[in-house]
């Protein structure tokens, strides 16, 4: 298993089609320091890590790229992903962007 960071978008997202709530979020397209960043802020909130390998210093400049996606398994039928974009440095936009079925690994429409 790789290193990811956690997200917390803005908003209740569910899965589209089973309704189910969709509350934790990974993506590995930021430092995958297991930060955890939260829409509408630039630097991480906290890091997701026993406290003698936290680095207030170096999470206080980390920044995430102009867009990137984070993934959700809170669906026991569909992993969904979404996509996000940055203004300015800061989170501000999360979109459902692809639904695949686990059973038959297809994308969902």
């Amino acid at each position: 298993m790789g290193m990811f960071d956690w997200y917390r978008p803005l908003g209740p997202l569910d899965c589209p089609v089973c309704h189910v709530p969709l509350l934790e979020w990974q993506g590995k397209d930021g430092q995958c320091a297991l930060y955890v960043w939260q829409q509408g802020e630039a630097a991480p909130v906290e890091q997701a890590c026993d406290e003698e390998y936290k680095r207030p210093d170096t999470m206080k400049l980390a920044r995430l790229p102009d867009s990137f996606s984070i993934y959700s398994n809170d669906c026991l039928k569909h992993w969904i992903t979404a996509k996000c974009k940055t203004v300015a440095g800061v989170w501000c936009e999360t979109q459902i962007e692809e639904i695949i079925d686990l059973k038959t690994r297809r994308q969902v429409n």
